[in-house]
């Protein structure tokens, strides 16, 4: 398993769920990896490959955060994420796009569509639940 191979962050105790996560990757070993991180940090996640069923979920479960790469078997994660910004149900869930497609313009595209974050592959999972974090700590602060 993946996340046995990364350096641990600390594990929180004695608290109650935190909220739900949404990861949406098309590869199962990232999901694996980040659902751990995110579970140990007290979110639970809830875990998808396809652009179609993020949106399907985000609506029905209203996450804390959106955890989503932009490369999808079925569609764009930018046009996912532009669709989760625009929904008035979805619009104040924080998404962070997960991406190995840099640069500059692929940052400002991400932050056309709506995301509140970007992060490029390869990351430390650690990162991005720091990242997750600030970013949920945001949206409450809204």
């Amino acid at each position: 398993m993946i996340a046995d191979a990364i350096p641990q962050m600390e594990e929180l105790t004695d608290l109650e769920v935190r909220g739900d996560v949404l990861i949406c990757d098309d590869e199962p070993d990232i999901c694996e990896a980040l659902a751990h991180f995110v579970k140990k940090r007290g979110f639970d996640p809830i875990v998808t490959h396809k652009g179609n069923d993020c949106i399907r979920l985000a609506l029905q479960q209203r996450p804390m955060a959106i955890l989503l790469d932009v490369n999808l078997p079925d569609s764009n994660g930018l046009d996912v994420c532009s669709q989760l910004t625009d929904a008035v149900q979805t619009s104040q869930i924080p998404v962070i796009i997960l991406s190995a497609n840099g640069g500059d313009d692929m940052i400002r595209q991400s932050r056309r569509s709506g995301a509140r974050f970007y992060v490029r592959k390869p990351y430390d999972p650690n990162t991005v639940v720091a990242i997750l974090e600030q970013a949920v700590n945001d949206a409450q602060a809204w």
